[in-house]
């Protein structure tokens, strides 16, 4: 399996070889996985200059493999593609930077006629940025996981969004680029915008800052609104409106920092559940509607921020590890 999947990532493999490597990826399980981790892996060395580079690097990995082949291979990439997400947040200050594609020079239709489905996910406390297939940009912010094909169809770009992002489209006005969430979906052809859209939150809404969007609601067809520069979708309960915003100060996430104006504590206390995995009890009635203004470094984590809003309005706090619970009074 190694030998033939090294030869195709140096190219050296022979045109019957191939024939063979992509056959056994469409009907073994197996084959497929080790492929899409290599594939994977040249994605996270792209910014590795050379390409003898990047082939030395999955060539290292590969002889690595083969030499511990004996240890679970689920196991092992596991940990190897987190230890290369960690040392790309360690150059880049707290962000990965992760790009995926499939294409490679050589590579016919016939080869990738089925299509492989992909999720990154960015750790709590965390964010990343991916480049798709078809060129478009995606800022993941903390706790959020994106689905996307290895190709996308002829007809329409599809992905899927769990969490919030940020997405910079490359324009293609014959092929649509469409982000569904649980329960909203928009379609855009180029454009940028802003999604928020964690699975089970009650909270939805999707800001755009150039282009157009339409946002559509799954559960009700009927119901989609067209939105301009500076407008803003909200999903409140069964309703969806449409809202007009400034202040761009919501999208500093990109940048490492989490921004509130004037926001209610308990607001806050769910936004900052979501961004750093962690369940906050609020025990003190006077604070939950208190209005807080602030920014807060994203790596710094949550509990620097806590310690920052003490200073404003006095409050006590404790922390159960093993129950991962912040109870506030």
């Amino acid at each position: 399996m190694y030998d033939l999947i090294t030869k195709y990532f140096e190219g050296q493999i022979s045109p019957e070889e191939k024939r063979d490597l992509f056959s056994r990826i469409h009907t073994d399980e197996e084959w497929r996985k080790e492929f899409v981790a290599i594939q994977n892996l040249r994605g996270l060395t792209s910014w590795i200059p050379s390409e003898e580079g990047k082939a030395m690097a999955v060539g290292s990995l590969l002889a690595f493999k083969q030499s511990e082949k004996e240890k679970s291979r689920r196991s092992f990439y596991r940990q190897w593609m987190g230890y290369a997400a960690a040392i790309l947040v360690s150059v880049f200050s707290t962000w990965a930077a992760f790009y995926f594609s499939t294409r490679e020079e050589g590579l016919s239709t016939e080869d990738m006629a089925e299509v492989f489905y992909e999720e990154f996910t960015s750790p709590a406390g965390q964010r990343a940025l991916l480049k798709l297939q078809d060129g478009t940009t995606v800022w993941l912010n903390a706790r959020t996981t994106l689905r996307y094909p290895n190709r996308f169809s002829k007809s329409e770009r599809t992905v899927e969004l769990d969490g919030e992002a940020f997405f910079e489209v490359k324009e293609n006005r014959d092929i649509p680029f469409i982000v569904n969430t649980e329960t909203l979906s928009m379609k855009v052809t180029g454009t940028k915008f802003n999604v928020f859209a964690y699975r089970g939150n009650t909270e939805f809404s999707t800001s755009l800052t150039e282009g157009a969007v339409t946002v559509s609601d799954l559960r009700n067809k009927g119901n989609s609104i067209e939105l301009k520069p500076n407008e803003r979708a909200v999903l409140k309960g069964n309703r969806l409106r449409k809202e007009a915003f400034h202040d761009m100060s919501f999208l500093l996430w990109k940048d490492g920092i989490y921004a509130f104006d004037n926001v209610p504590f308990r607001e806050m206390a769910r936004k900052l559940e979501l961004y750093y995995d962690v369940t906050i009890a609020v025990n003190n009635r006077e604070l939950e509607n208190y209005p807080f203004n602030g920014k807060f470094r994203q790596r710094d984590g949550i509990e620097n921020v806590l310690k920052t809003l003490m200073k404003i309005r006095k409050f006590t706090w404790t922390k159960d590890d093993e129950k991962n619970v912040i109870t506030i009074r």
